[in-house]
């Protein structure tokens, strides 16, 4: 028996099983949110008034994460009482922030990295937060339409200051992101926007505000194809809260079975990805409201199904940017 040559091959083997392994990026906890749900709570305070219902809502809803708004006047006593309590359900919690003006100001991530890394530093085993959630839409800023490149150029440099310092806490960094940043470059590389974004971000959560899951599935698909070949997770994002700018944005009219139903039709569509790291539902406040008055209505409470700030992405037609200037904005 060729000892070195069974050696050679053991070894081929487990370097291709290791590569096989991490090619798609995604760990068993971000696997496992294919079956769950994260959402954002934008109102920090609820930490403090109402954790009770908001835990609850997690678990009866298989909430997996939540992006939790970091307000620097708020005790930081409250997050690590509630993250502690998360922790005990197996949720994990990211620290959200992010603004427009991210993109300009480097001070803003800054500032923000200042507050997590003191907050990181005291806090327990349990208290911790699991990651970053940044949302910062500087296509919001009156500069995308008269400085676009500059403006590009100038958060591609605040978000290596926001990257930098995830990584020396040891977090991982996920962002939010319209679907129609397939259709921009960004200055100085060779592909466009959203593949910038999905390279430099663990993970990015792909705002494909539609109320459909034809719709849905059709403004992920080029994203999804992206995160593939990248090897990195992503998240679909849907909308509940009201848009004064057109109705296909939210599932709010619809109410909350029929996004749970449309939900599962894109899991059916999508789920094979390896990409695919299941849903976000924006936002807890919106979602929670949606799922009272459906109770209100049918006697019975809607929770969103496993089995198997309003948005960006309100372009009418994907091939339309100016469009979707006229109608972007978030309610946060």
């Amino acid at each position: 028996m060729n000892t070195r040559s069974t050696f050679s091959r053991c070894l081929v083997l487990c370097l291709l099983v290791a590569w096989t392994a991490g090619s798609f990026g995604t760990s068993t906890a971000e696997a496992r949110e294919q079956d769950g749900f994260s959402t954002w709570v934008w109102n920090p305070w609820l930490l403090r008034t109402s954790s009770d219902d908001l835990l609850q809502f997690a678990a009866s809803n298989d909430v997996s994460t939540l992006y939790v708004q970091i307000d620097a006047e708020m005790d930081k006593a409250d997050y690590a009482a509630f993250i502690r309590r998360a922790s005990a359900q197996n949720i994990r919690i990211y620290a959200l922030d992010g603004a427009p003006r991210w993109a300009t100001d480097r001070g803003l991530p800054q500032a923000f990295l200042s507050w997590l890394t003191a907050y990181q530093s005291s806090a327990g085993t349990d208290e911790k937060f699991s990651g970053i959630h940044v949302d910062v839409e500087p296509y919001l800023l009156p500069e995308w339409e008269t400085g676009r490149n500059a403006l590009l150029t100038t958060w591609k440099t605040s978000t290596d200051t926001l990257l930098e310092g995830a990584k020396r806490l040891g977090l991982r960094a996920e962002a939010d992101m319209p679907f129609w940043f397939d259709e921009h470059r960004m200055p100085g590389e060779k592909g466009m926007l959203s593949a910038w974004m999905i390279d430099r971000f663990d993970g990015v959560t792909i705002m494909a505000y539609r109320d459909s899951a034809e719709q849905i599935a059709e403004v992920a698909k080029n994203e999804l194809a992206e995160a593939e070949k990248l090897g990195k997770p992503l998240r679909i994002a849907v909308e509940t809260n009201p848009s004064a700018e057109t109705p296909q944005v939210t599932f709010y009219e619809e109410g909350a079975e029929f996004l749970n139903s449309q939900l599962e039709a894109v899991r059916q569509k999508v789920g094979s990805s390896p990409a695919f790291a299941g849903f976000a539902v924006h936002d807890y406040a919106g979602w929670k409201k949606m799922q009272e008055k459906s109770t209100a209505t049918n006697g019975k409470p809607s929770r969103a199904s496993s089995s198997s700030k309003t948005g960006a992405a309100v372009k009418s037609v994907k091939t339309d940017p100016a469009a979707a200037q006229k109608n972007a904005g978030r309610k946060k």
